[in-house]
């Protein structure tokens, strides 16, 4: 199939448009976004799927928004040797009509519904819709790779390339075993339809056979379970009955023993009064005589404090009198360091300004450098700025020079070359149009006596003897494109020359290299002028120091600037940056009052001053220190020793008032109770005491006979075991009555006859599912015999398809790359340089320019049959590099050698490397 023409009217954005396509070669539409070129490539889908009377939302959705217009298109292609022309308006005013002319030149016109059905039918012969759908690549699906395994047309033209049938299995035999084999299996050898059916029946019939026999078994495990329940409930309710007897028992103890229990808790009861009078008794004596003991404390404690409390205040007397002294010894300290510091001061003023006018000195030196070195950059700098060439200029100036060069040489071999000699006295005149004297010289227009000349003839040459003859010469029609093309490259390089503002190329290099000097130059001078400055600017150190000093007369000094370059128009040697001088109006430090330098020495004999004069100081400071120090441990000692004092004082008057008080507290208490009747009374407390003991021992030995302690236990625990044993033996009878009604509801379902019946079924539901399985078991068989040697003759089939593909790949990646095929001829693996990666684990530009490759290399094989189609791209490449669009646009330019290939694009530069290529605009 080759498509010639396509015009849409009334296609959603395009109102009118026609295209024509070249019948081979590689076809490039550009046009920008919205214009329509995707919907060239829709138009061409539509018109064979719907007919013109569809309600389809794809063809209202072609419909301009807001038009009451009627979508119109009309194909003029090649299909199978016929050239058909095939329009169809769709909505409005519907209508349908195919012209076919056969190849005998018969021609012949459908309209309507039979029109759609003729075109149909043409297209179905002769496109595999796989191929078609496989060679068309729509916006955004550049990225998918084609899997062409069912695409007859490529399936032919590889059978026929590798000369391998495919085993005498013709596809109406593939496809009815494929059929049988699907009846019985899926795709992925599990069973399905009727054969799965039956292997699900067998398995409810032996699930039912199961479960009959497991009721009959259930059965059988009943009536034994019943016999066993009933022993068990007759046997527990003996030993109920037996325990029962012995609880009364218990329960007539109980009642014996609690009139003892009571005696003894009634006895209890006054040991615990009795106790509690003892301890009364007890604490009021231990109080009493803590209360003695504070006293006897006390009255010693006051004594010893009122002593110390003496001394202290004697201490604290003395140490008031050493702070004193202290104190009056510092005073004289401070003084003398005072002296000190104001001798250190002097002096130091004396050497500080002594240091200013050495630093000075210094700096004058250091400024004299500087002015020089800011003047050499500024020549420099000015050279720089006049200086107009640069690496890329005199590059483009000896590209110009030698296309100069190589159109004069193709002109001089394409234009033919006139020798005219002058031989008599005769005078010989010159005209004409495009000539050329050599070196760029223009022809005279008329020769002297012996003169000649050699001219290159580009248009057309006139010489005549004034009277005599006439010659003319005129050069073929090539000639023109050569003279236009020596014209250009001349024009070219006189641009480039008046841009760098020089005579020629040698001109040119040579203010480069004067221009790489004088930056060189600049770079040192600069670095100089940092290194200068890296404590700052010299000048304003000068400008503090000299008004520190007082050596400065009239206006503040200014910074030294540097002459500029006189003139710098057309840059020298490096000799030129030795004219340029300091600004005859630049600072003049000789306006500097500046004294006589020091005298040797004098600064040296005043450091010694200062050093002496600070060791006095630090003297001074060290006995200050000394003094400090001295007064402040007196000052210490005196406060600790006042504090001490001030301490023994309180100490001394809570002792007498913790006296007050334990005398106080004893008499209170001796007012309540004597000391000789506290005892008493706790000795008869204890007398108490014992008695009650002894006749709750008394007591406690009845009730240990009697075992009073452990009947309640006992009779507790006793009616805990018949409540188990009550609850057991229901639980029993309640199992043993379900047991027996499950027994009777058995009797009346038939749970024998329903176990023969499911087995009868079984037998022969598992007949017929052997017979389904002999027969899935052979379809199989023959499918996978089938499917093997399908899969062997694909192997060998497929190596055309591979050798297409490594041939076309290599072209754009080298002769490491290979690729390897899956079962359905779709590019599984590839390998470059040795790295051998799944077509998922490329990057996105790899991956579309393989799918590319693969769609190339499917066109070249069924390019030559009846059933080959257009490649067509929508918006390709847009993952690749420069240097992949380079080698990819020269593929698809040889790719248009084999057929007819049609890319549509917004992106025109992604496809300029394609050779011989035709590029179509549209426009909106």
């Amino acid at each position: 199939m080759r498509l010639h023409r396509l015009t849409l009217r009334n296609f959603r954005g395009v109102k009118d448009r026609t295209v024509d396509l070249p019948g081979i070669g590689t076809t490039v539409i550009v046009g920008d976004n919205e214009v329509g070129k995707s919907s060239l490539v829709e138009a061409f889908a539509l018109v064979f799927d719907f007919p013109d009377d569809s309600k389809s939302t794809r063809i209202r959705d072609i419909q301009p928004v807001g038009q009451d217009v009627a979508p119109e298109v009309t194909v003029e292609l090649t299909l199978g040797g016929r050239e058909l022309t095939y329009t169809k308006r769709w909505l409005k005013n519907r209508s349908t009509e195919l012209s076919v002319v056969e190849p005998d030149g018969r021609r012949q016109t459908f309209t309507g519904r039979e029109a759609h059905n003729e075109a149909e039918r043409l297209f179905a012969e002769n496109v595999d819709p796989v191929l078609w759908q496989t060679l068309m690549v729509g916006q955004g699906q550049s990225l998918v790779l084609p899997t062409p395994a069912d695409a007859e047309p490529l399936i032919t033209a590889v059978t026929a390339e590798s000369g391998t049938p495919v085993d005498g299995a013709s596809m109406p035999l593939v496809t009815a075993v494929e059929h049988e084999y699907l009846r019985y299996w899926t795709r992925g050898g599990r069973p399905t339809g009727d054969f799965a059916k039956s292997a699900q029946h067998v398995a409810a019939a032996e699930l039912a056979a199961e479960q009959a026999l497991k009721a009959m078994d259930e059965v059988l495990s009943d009536i034994r379970r019943a016999e066993r329940l009933a022993l068990d409930v007759a046997d527990l309710s003996g030993r109920l009955e037996t325990h029962l007897e012995s609880v009364e028992d218990l329960r007539e103890r109980k009642k014996a023993t609690d009139e003892i229990l009571l005696r003894r808790d009634s006895i209890r009861s006054r040991a615990e009064t009795a106790r509690a009078r003892l301890e009364n008794h007890t604490r009021t004596r231990l109080e009493r005589e803590r209360l003695l003991a504070d006293v006897e404390r006390f009255t010693r404690a006051d004594l010893d404090l009122a002593e110390r409390r003496s001394e202290a205040e004697t201490v604290a007397r003395k140490a008031s009198e050493v702070v004193h002294a202290a104190e009056a010894a510092l005073a004289e300290v401070v003084e003398l360091k005072d002296e000190r510091r104001a001798e250190v001061q002097d002096v130091e003023r004396l050497v500080s300004a002594l240091m200013d006018r050495a630093e000075l000195d210094r700096l004058l030196g250091q400024q004299t450098e500087l002015v020089d070195v800011r003047a050499r950059i500024a020549a420099a700098g000015a050279v720089l700025d006049a200086i107009l060439v640069d690496d890329a200029l005199v590059t483009a100036l000896e590209d110009a020079r030698a296309k100069v060069v190589e159109a004069r040489a193709a002109l001089a071999a394409g234009v033919p070359e006139v020798s005219v000699r002058r031989l008599g006295g005769e005078a010989v005149e010159l005209s004409g149009t495009g000539l050329d004297a050599g070196a760029g010289q223009k022809a005279p227009s008329s020769l002297g006596e012996d003169g000649s000349i050699e001219l290159l003839v580009s248009g057309e040459l006139v010489v005549g003897v004034p009277g005599a003859v006439e010659v003319r010469v005129r050069a073929g029609g090539e000639a023109a494109t050569l003279r236009a093309a020596v014209d250009e490259a001349v024009r070219r390089e006189k641009d480039l020359l008046k841009k760098a503002r020089v005579k020629d190329l040698a001109a040119a290099r040579e203010l480069l290299r004067k221009g790489d000097l004088a930056s060189a130059e600049l770079q040192e001078a600069r670095r100089t002028e940092r290194s200068l400055t890296s404590g700052g600017d010299p000048a304003e150190r000068i400008a503090v120091l000299t008004s520190r000093l007082g050596f400065v007369e009239g206006e503040e000094a200014e910074e030294p600037a540097a002459k500029q370059p006189a003139d710098v128009s057309v840059p020298g040697q490096m000799s030129l940056f030795e004219q340029f001088e300091p600004d005859e109006n630049a600072f003049d430090f000789a306006e500097l009052e500046i004294p006589e330098p020091l005298e040797v020495g004098e600064l040296a004999v005043a450091q010694r001053r200062l050093e002496n004069a600070r060791a006095g100081l630090a003297e001074a400071e060290r006995l200050l220190a000394d003094a400090e120090f001295a007064a402040a441990q007196a000052r210490k000692a005196a406060d600790e020793d006042r504090s001490e004092a001030q301490q023994a004082r309180a100490r001394a008057e809570l002792a007498g008032e913790r006296l007050a008080a334990a005398v106080e507290a004893l008499e209170a208490a001796r007012a309540v109770l004597a000391d000789d009747e506290v005892e008493a009374a706790e000795v008869e407390a204890t007398g108490e005491v014992e008695a009650v003991l002894d006749e709750l021992t008394a007591v406690q030995e009845q009730v240990d006979e009697a075992g009073a302690d452990r009947v309640a236990d006992e009779l507790a625990n006793a009616l805990a075991v018949a409540d188990r044993l009550r609850r057991e033996r229901d639980g029993l009878r309640d199992s043993l009555r379900t047991t027996e009604g499950r027994l009777e509801q058995s009797g009346r379902d038939g749970l024998a006859t329903r176990r023969d019946t499911a087995e009868l079924e079984l037998a022969a539901i598992r007949l017929e599912h052997e017979s389904l399985k002999r027969r899935a078991d052979a379809a199989r068989r023959v499918y996978e015999t089938l499917g093997r040697h399908r899969a062997e003759a694909q192997t060998k089939y497929s190596e055309p398809l591979q050798t297409r593909i490594e041939a076309l790949g290599r072209t754009v990646y080298g002769p490491s790359f290979r690729v390897w095929l899956d079962d359905d001829l779709a590019v599984a693996e590839r390998e470059l340089d040795g790295a051998r990666l799944r077509v998922d684990a490329l990057s996105t530009g790899a991956q579309e320019q393989l799918a590319i490759i693969t769609r190339l290399a499917i066109s070249h094989l069924v390019s030559t049959g009846e059933g080959s189609v257009p490649v067509i791209f929508d918006d390709a490449l847009g993952w690749s590099d420069k240097a992949r669009l380079r080698d990819m646009g020269a593929l698809l330019g040889r790719a248009g050698d084999h057929g007819q290939v049609i890319i549509l694009t917004c992106m025109p530069d992604r496809y300029e490397s394609v050779p011989r290529a035709t590029y179509l605009k549209l426009e909106s």
